[in-house]
């Protein structure tokens, strides 16, 4: 688990020359700098596979003379990310066109027998005489889950003997790649600011003046509706599988609420917002670890950040629960809670574009019930309520 403590970023801007599949004058902000990787947002680099748009790059600084960059740029979805692996070395010497199998990563599953069975490889071509590339959506759609793992992992975690992140080539002579992951003392602010370039990017892709969607039509085929709070705190969720051309004004999003009630296991406490069919909240029995929960939203296992407002960020692992049907996340703390106490919004991003942001309306009261539920003596069995209903 990575967990992001109060550190602030330091970001800078520098003008050059980006030397990708060709020389092509781009503007750089950078936003980590570390011993073995970088993470920075390039713009307008004509770059055969971007296309010239903007895009955020983890990039190796120390694998010379190999390199590996792993980029992400706006997809038609907003919030959702294109994410493409670039591999280079000097002297390759590669015909532009060709093909290669590599494996990345060490991907595997077990099935019902109990057997295990490895990802495929994934097929890059090459862009270059040195460099080689790949779309990670190309992928097996079966593998697409462990494959996002493989990669944040891969970069961000690195275990007690090595990166997990390796690169084995299947075709041709060439060795197995393995570039250090972030030092221990790194992986927290460096994912801090692999989120932070994230949004900014998927700020600026929902900007016209920064090449996003084209201004909603002043025409609409829906009947007038009331005058919508335009207060962040009351926005209703914003969930990125749905197209940008698509968006449309919302109406208010309900307020958070807690309630009480007696489950399988005993007593339990809930705090939570919801719009649709997109529920965001927390659980816990007193005395117990919080758990949050998103309904509407993920599908099979993944990895989430929870970012309130500014304030520091908690990434979690998370799965379906075969209780409730949603997904939920342990590994939270209750410093969460009293960040969206003070909080006007909650966004929750998922590590492949997945993303939510609901409003903090009415949290304040319902979290302060939460917590006292919480510090109930566990022989003491909540009141039962819905936990649909109202504060």
């Amino acid at each position: 688990m990575i967990m992001h403590k109060g550190n602030r970023l330091t970001t800078w801007l520098t003008m050059g020359a980006c030397f990708i599949s060709g020389p092509a004058f781009c503007e750089e902000r950078t936003y980590y700098q570390g011993a073995s990787w970088t993470i920075q947002m390039v713009q307008g680099a004509a770059d055969s596979t971007s296309g010239g748009h903007t895009y955020c790059e983890v990039k190796t600084t120390s694998f010379e003379p190999r390199s590996v960059a792993i980029q992400f740029s706006p997809a038609k979805e907003a919030g959702t990310y294109r994410t493409i692996i670039k591999l280079r070395k000097l002297g390759w010497q590669l015909p532009v066109g060709a093909t290669a199998k590599v494996k990345v990563g060490t991907l595997f599953k077990f099935t019902s027998a109990g057997q295990i069975i490895e990802g495929p490889p994934m097929t890059f071509t090459v862009e270059s005489v040195d460099t080689m590339a790949t779309l990670v959506a190309d992928y097996d759609p079966n593998w697409l889950t462990e494959m996002g793992n493989a990669l944040i992992n891969g970069v961000f975690v690195r275990t007690k003997y090595s990166s997990a992140l390796s690169f084995a080539f299947v075709d041709g002579n060439e060795p197995a790649w393995n570039p250090a992951s972030f030092e221990r003392f790194e992986q927290n602010i460096s994912f801090n600011a692999y989120q932070q370039c994230l949004s900014d990017l998927s700020q600026m892709a929902a900007e016209p003046a920064q090449g996003g969607s084209a201004p909603m039509s002043s025409t609409s085929p829906l009947k007038p509706q009331a005058p919508l709070d335009t207060n962040a705190s009351s926005r209703p969720p914003i969930v990125n599988s749905l197209p940008a051309d698509q968006a449309e004004p919302a109406a208010p999003s309900g307020t958070w609420r807690f309630a009480a009630q007696d489950e399988d296991w005993g007593a339990t406490c809930f705090v939570e917002t919801e719009n649709g069919n997109i529920k965001v909240g927390f659980m816990a029995s007193p005395g117990e670890h919080i758990v949050g929960y998103v309904e509407g939203v993920f599908q099979g296992e993944t990895r989430a950040t929870w970012h309130v407002d500014d304030k520091p960020a908690y990434v979690s692992d998370g799965g379906q629960s075969d209780y409730f049907g949603w997904h939920e996340f342990d590994q939270l703390p209750v410093d969460l809670l009293e960040q969206i106490s003070d909080g006007n919004e909650l966004a929750i991003t998922g590590m492949t574009g997945e993303r939510v942001v609901v409003g903090l309306a009415g949290a304040i009261r319902a979290v302060s019930n939460f917590k006292a539920c919480l510090d109930k003596p566990k022989a003491d069995s909540p009141a039962a309520s819905s936990p649909a209903q109202p504060n």
